[in-house]
């Protein structure tokens, strides 16, 4: 009968489905990552255009109350806002004055997104 000696020491690293197992929560933490970010950066490309149609839309609204009732352009009328955003169109559309003597003017402003074209609609009244 031979002696046992001591056991053979454990040796040290990690086995292969311990390495899998990190590499697939690895993967799976970088995938929510990017995912977060190429929503963050279209969310924040969308609140630029909306930033600036309001901008434009309060620019032609003030245009708009500088001419004055009697300066209005009766029926439609439609434009682009010049070179600065050709891709941004507007339509005017003033009505006739009502029983109380007041014009209903709608203001469109139209530009694309997403492949398609986006309008959104401001109405006022002119006294």
């Amino acid at each position: 009968m031979t002696a046992q000696g001591p056991s053979q020491p454990r040796r040290q690293g990690f086995t292969l489905v311990e390495v899998l197992v990190a590499t697939v929560i690895l993967a799976t933490g970088l995938l929510g990552a990017l995912t977060a970010f190429s929503m963050a950066a279209r969310v924040s490309a969308v609140s630029n255009d909306d930033t600036l149609l309001v901008y434009l839309a309060q620019e032609k609204l003030a245009e708009i109350e500088l001419l004055g009732r009697e300066g209005l352009p009766a029926g439609s009328s439609w434009g682009d806002f010049g070179p600065e955003h050709p891709e941004y169109q507007w339509r005017l559309f003033v009505d006739m004055p009502d029983e109380r003597n007041v014009v209903r003017v709608e203001l469109a402003i139209s530009f694309p997104e997403a492949g398609s074209t986006r309008e959104v609609l401001f109405s006022t009244n002119a006294f």
